[in-house]
């Protein structure tokens, strides 16, 4: 390691100690219900069209964003309004109205199968901040992943609309990569810059839920090089944003071609969230058994300023492979969401994975 290299690593690592120790509310989810039209191979709550499970009443989201306006400034949280399906959710334009007049901003990540021009008037009228809506590749692979053989056509026709009256602060589109989809990456950016699109996340599909009963989801080590050196080629030819997904370390070296910043997981230390049943996590993707409270029993502020502390001190994770690795004081155990509580360790390593590459591929990501 050169001396820049140690020293940038000793800043980052610095950098990350200090914002865990302040741990400033910047990002809060609801996950305000687990139905859902589609049927994803690789969705990681098992969200069904139709559930007994009853969904997160908006008077609960809105007494917890009372609370933390008493505390902080609402104009610096971002409120995320999940699922499930958030359009499947009975009022959501109302509740996000009603959450732009606590002045708080809020959007939702969305698979654009439900959105018509009256809810696109509706999300206008509700001031909507953000939307994310979800395009896997053309429309075999979509469709194949998402589970209904029209769910590609009605997202990409979500994506125009959007397109087309731009109400919003910020909108971009997340593809989820997998074996099925790899092969048609180039035809797939060039449909999501020809749609007008100017920002595009790519991520590769944890082994949680659904999608460990499909092995085709998951990228082996050459795959996933050649991925990130298609972002990396992407990214250089400035047409539109192109990043990988915030999940999983890389090593400084392939992070800075493919992200604008070195990733760091904020679960528990920016973001944190309410589940369905009430209960306060850190992310709607972490085991949970990683819960700190309920809001049926607890103060969402006392839990966030006094709870958390698994996700602030990862040393308690650096075991087996993580003992002694090199890049621990940067990727500390890799995304939570990631934790195999049962076998204390990740279930992926990205830096590892990488570095099983064969070196002809290894390259192309550098």
């Amino acid at each position: 390691m050169s001396i820049g290299s140690f020293v940038n690593q000793k800043l980052l690592s610095a950098y990350r100690n200090a914002t865990a120790n302040l741990h400033d509310l910047r990002y809060i989810f609801f996950e305000l219900t687990h139905r859902c039209n589609l049927s994803c191979l690789h969705c990681g709550s098992d969200c069904v069209r139709e559930t007994n499970v009853p969904d997160l009443p908006a008077d609960d989201v809105l007494r917890v964003l009372r609370e933390i306006k008493l505390k902080y400034n609402p104009h610096e949280i971002s409120v995320v309004l999940s699922g499930g399906e958030p359009v499947c959710y009975p009022g959501v334009f109302d509740l996000g109205r009603k959450i732009v007049d606590m002045e708080f901003p809020w959007g939702m990540v969305t698979n654009g199968y439900a959105w018509t021009k009256d809810a696109i008037s509706a999300a206008k009228t509700s001031r909507m901040h953000s939307i994310t809506v979800s395009l896997d590749g053309l429309a075999p692979e979509h469709n194949w992943l998402r589970g209904r053989s029209n769910s590609f056509e009605r997202a990409v026709n979500t994506i125009k609309m959007l397109v087309d009256d731009p109400f919003y602060q910020a909108m971009d589109v997340v593809t989820c990569i997998n074996k099925r989809n790899l092969g048609a990456i180039d035809e797939t950016y060039q449909l999501i810059k020809d749609l007008g699109v100017k920002q595009w996340r790519l991520f590769t599909i944890s082994p949680i839920g659904r999608a460990l009963d499909h092995s085709e989801l998951f990228l082996d080590a050459g795959e996933f090089r050649h991925l990130l050196g298609k972002i990396a080629d992407y990214r250089t030819r400035n047409e539109i944003g192109v990043t990988y997904s915030e999940s999983g370390y890389l090593g400084t070296e392939v992070e800075k071609g493919v992200r604008d910043q070195c990733s760091f997981c904020q679960a528990g230390i920016s973001v944190a969230g309410v589940m369905l049943n009430g209960d306060i996590l850190a992310c709607p993707n972490i085991d949970r058994r990683f819960g700190q409270g309920n809001i049926g029993r607890d103060s969402f502020i006392d839990v966030w300023e006094n709870g958390f502390a698994v996700f602030r001190d990862r040393s308690w994770m650096k075991t087996g492979q993580c003992r002694e690795c090199s890049e621990w004081s940067l990727c500390r155990g890799n995304s939570f969401h990631l934790w195999d509580i049962e076998n204390k360790k990740t279930r992926v390593c990205h830096y590892k994975l990488l570095n099983e590459a064969p070196r002809s591929v290894n390259r192309t990501a550098q």
